[in-house]
């Protein structure tokens, strides 16, 4: 279980980090503006926490809704949904750990 529930978070990691790319690629290039006020984030190289945390109080907030650019905002909202469960997802098995380690030390041989 340990095994399947690590290369599951991983996997999941792997594309969210491909949907936080293309999210910072696109707001990059069609609102350079919003780009700019949010600290020029990119990914990895030259960014900073802060510039991490601006852009996601930027789609918690639903900011991207009062943009008239209909595929961003679907962009924006598959990433806000896929933090949601990644978070969801990540959540359920760091709480489903201490159960599965109580449940092994208190079976009976």
């Amino acid at each position: 279980m340990h095994a399947l529930a690590f290369v599951s978070l991983m996997i999941a990691c792997i594309v969210g980090f491909g949907l936080h790319s293309h999210f910072l690629r696109e707001m990059r290039s069609r609102h350079p503006e919003i780009w700019e006020s949010l600290g020029r984030p990119t990914l990895i190289i030259n960014s900073s926490v802060s510039n991490g945390l601006a852009v996601q109080r930027f789609l918690w907030r639903k900011e991207y809704e009062s943009l008239d650019d209909p595929e961003f905002i679907q962009l924006a909202r598959s990433l806000r949904t896929f933090n949601i469960a990644y978070l969801i997802f990540f959540d359920l098995i760091l709480l489903g750990f201490p159960f599965e380690i109580f449940f092994h030390a208190t079976r009976t041989i």
